[in-house]
């Protein structure tokens, strides 16, 4: 079996990109992957370090073009199943975003099996922008657009059954052409901790963007000092691919002068890096102010093996399937208070930590990429058998 994947790809920096190539890098080892990418900018093209597992091909380039150098790709391929991947402004702006059905309907045209994977589901209800004609323009989009998507494909994936139920009931999708398949959860290596018994580490995880809330977290810990006041904040990431302006500088602007030391901006790391940053925090905080757009977040499955107590914000990516309070611990995302408190109480509990922390790897450690690539590996084989 040959699957031709449509997607963004490292190291092009978006969710979808780091996603996939952790997804098939799993699959290619059962099956023949052949990915069709994005043409990397000057900038990207520069750190470029493809691990050798499959075929990559980069033609096509974030703009409404993409519809005729994807088709002529894929069709090249002979694949024996297309997978895309969806995210909105993942092919471009607004245009590309409208144009993504067209290429379904290419495919469907061509006979070849088609499967999406919808990494957002958007709310009816969203407020995407202030003004009042303009977001009502852009919900009629998404509504019109998500319907198209779902309709032109074979199956849609989601990644939580939260997602399922919006497509449902808001979407009015048929149940049987959504199928659900966790994000997978990386496994955690079994080392010990380097940290010392003194060192307090509050970490953050994830892509530093305007929706983000980082400023509510800046403001937490500063309250959070005042009870540990050698106690460090180290903010792991930088911008996303598709946005305009780069919102690292404004964040660091608001350091106040006495907290700047004990606040570390670390940009993208490597996983080695990565890994012993997160062994080395007591608390991993991962803040999003985003009430409108149900996903799964890759942050969470970053860190979730590794036993460390995490605090979410209350936002759909992650009350869909975990209890606050079991599994992690939820706080509104503008309250920077109610964060300090928590971080606090958490400080101050270790058994609670341990708990959130083992609660949680024990409800994701069946999420890991080899157990999800084998989910999608049996969906592309129903599909051709059917």
């Amino acid at each position: 079996m040959k699957v031709c994947v449509v997607t963004t790809w490292p190291p092009h920096r978006d969710g979808v990109a780091l996603y996939s190539a952790k997804l098939y890098k799993q699959i290619a080892k059962l099956v023949d992957v052949v990915v069709v990418a994005n043409i990397l900018n000057q900038k990207e093209s520069s750190e470029s370090s493809e691990e050798k597992y499959g075929v990559i091909l980069r033609c096509w380039k974030r703009d409404p073009w993409f519809l005729k150098d994807i088709f002529l790709s894929v069709f090249k391929t002979r694949a024996h199943i297309v997978h895309l991947q969806h995210g909105w402004f993942l092919y471009g702006g607004f245009v590309s975003s409208i144009l993504f059905p067209v290429l379904l309907l290419f495919f469907r045209s061509s006979r070849k099996p088609c499967i999406v994977t919808m990494h957002t589901v958007i709310r009816r209800d969203a407020h995407i922008y202030s003004n009042f004609l303009v977001n009502f323009l852009a919900r009629m989009t998404v509504l019109l657009v998500s319907k198209w998507i779902v309709q032109f494909s074979d199956k849609v994936i989601v990644h939580n059954p939260l997602m399922k139920k919006i497509l449902q009931r808001e979407y009015i999708v048929k149940e049987e052409k959504i199928t659900i398949i966790p994000h997978g959860v990386k496994s955690s290596k079994k080392i010990e901790s380097c940290q010392k018994s003194s060192e307090i580490n509050i970490m953050s995880l994830g892509f530093l963007r305007k929706g983000k809330g980082i400023e509510y977290l800046i403001k937490a810990f500063e309250e959070f000092l005042e009870k540990y006041p050698d106690a460090k904040l180290i903010i792991v990431g930088g911008s996303h691919a598709h946005d305009k302006t780069d919102h690292v500088e404004s964040f660091k602007y608001l350091l106040k002068p006495r907290i700047k030391k004990q606040i570390l901006f670390t940009d993208f790391v490597d996983e080695k890096r990565l890994e012993q940053l997160i062994w080395r925090s007591n608390i991993i905080v991962l803040q999003s102010t985003e009430s409108y757009y149900v996903e799964a977040s890759g942050a969470l499955a970053a860190v979730a093996d590794y036993g460390k107590p995490v605090v979410c914000s209350k936002v759909p990516k992650f009350q869909s399937e975990l209890q606050s309070g079991k599994h992690y611990i939820a706080v509104t995302p503008s309250d920077s208070m109610a964060l300090a408190q928590t971080l606090i109480l958490l400080m101050e509990n270790k058994e609670l930590r341990n708990r959130l922390g083992e609660n949680l790897r024990e409800e994701l450690k069946s999420r890991r990429w080899n157990a999800v690539a084998e989910e999608h590996i049996n969906l592309y084989r129903f599909l051709l058998k059917n």
